[in-house]
């Protein structure tokens, strides 16, 4: 896997959107490395995806990981809607609209949930409590898969402010990789070390950790 074998695995339903939501989807691998984080999501997993835009997370994993089902929500009515072009049975591939107070739901009976680039765009005061209420709505051993914006990287992550100041118009609020290990620690989860990695100049980190 790599980004332009990801970015023409959604070539054709990517042609059945339109506007900002098809350019976002087809040539998201290039910004945000997806590769990193299919290879962390087991074969034929139960996938959750909170805050899946509209849904190339979920429809790459049922290709390239054969998972079993791809659920998930995001708070923009447009990514939902967008995300029928994937055109699968809503038992498999199902993206719903959640309002942001309705979130995160519950999370039971999945054993793999992901949280990508989800993170920075929470309040920092509501940061920690959002990711206690995910672990709580979690089954016991499933794996909870965090990719976000490496703030200690001082000039990338000051990049990604001003890309999501561009596209979404919104100031965001990035931590760092280890901050948030010890905050999942003092949960009693088992957290693994993060990976660092660039795509263009934007820094990337991958935490997993496991529910205990």
């Amino acid at each position: 896997m790599n980004s332009f074998s990801l970015a023409d695995e959604m070539k054709l339903p990517c042609q059945k959107m339109s506007g900002l939501a098809a350019l976002k989807t087809r040539y998201r691998p290039f910004i945000c490395p997806l590769d990193m984080v299919l290879a962390k999501i087991p074969e034929g997993a139960r996938l959750y995806d909170i805050g899946c835009g509209t849904g190339a997370l979920l429809y790459l994993a049922l290709k390239l990981r054969s998972v079993k089902v791809a659920h998930g929500y995001d708070i923009s009515r447009e990514a939902v809607k967008a995300s029928e072009a994937f055109a699968m049975k809503s038992e498999i591939f199902q993206v719903r609209h959640l309002h942001p107070e309705e979130t995160p739901p519950d999370l039971h009976g999945y054993d793999t949930v992901t949280m990508i680039d989800v993170l920075h765009h929470i309040p920092p005061k509501l940061q920690d409590d959002f990711l206690r209420k995910t672990i709580s709505q979690m089954d016991s051993g499933a794996r909870l898969i965090i990719k976000d914006i490496e703030a200690s990287k001082i000039i990338g992550s000051f990049m990604n402010q001003l890309h999501d100041l561009l596209l979404a118009r919104e100031w965001v609020h990035q931590r760092r990789s280890s901050d948030l290990v010890q905050v999942f620690q003092s949960m009693g989860t088992t957290v693994s070390r993060p990976i660092l990695r660039w795509t263009l100049w934007y820094p990337h980190f991958q935490i997993v950790v496991l529910v205990p």
